[in-house]
């Protein structure tokens, strides 16, 4: 079997602090948006990666632009679930200031 080829157009690092005190970095890969090989090139698809998480998913859309942007979409589902449980996130060179990663991530304009 090939190995997959991975390419990330878009990276973050945090550490994740657990509701029990356990520390975890994490790092978010996007990948670069390719033609869905199960539809003939027809529609596309984009690679959601969170390794540390076990999180390896694909959001698909009708153009590149459209599986980009459900790809971001798609981190709200992982992150907020975390969040909600407790977790607490900062910045790898800042673990004196908890960041509000659904706001970084998500802001509301108004």
């Amino acid at each position: 079997m090939q190995e997959e080829m991975r390419v990330f157009i878009a990276s973050s690092e945090y550490i994740a602090k657990k509701a029990d005190s356990t520390i975890l970095a994490i790092k978010i890969n996007i990948g670069t948006p390719e033609p869905d090989p199960v539809s003939n090139g027809a529609d596309y698809r984009c690679k959601i990666e969170i390794s540390e998480l076990s999180f390896r998913e694909y959001s698909y859309g009708v153009d590149a632009v459209q599986s980009l942007c459900l790809a971001v979409q798609c981190l709200r589902y992982v992150i907020e679930p975390l969040t909600l449980q407790g977790w607490k996130f900062y910045f790898p060179q800042d673990l004196e200031h908890e960041l509000d990663l659904m706001s970084i991530l998500f802001p509301v304009h108004t």
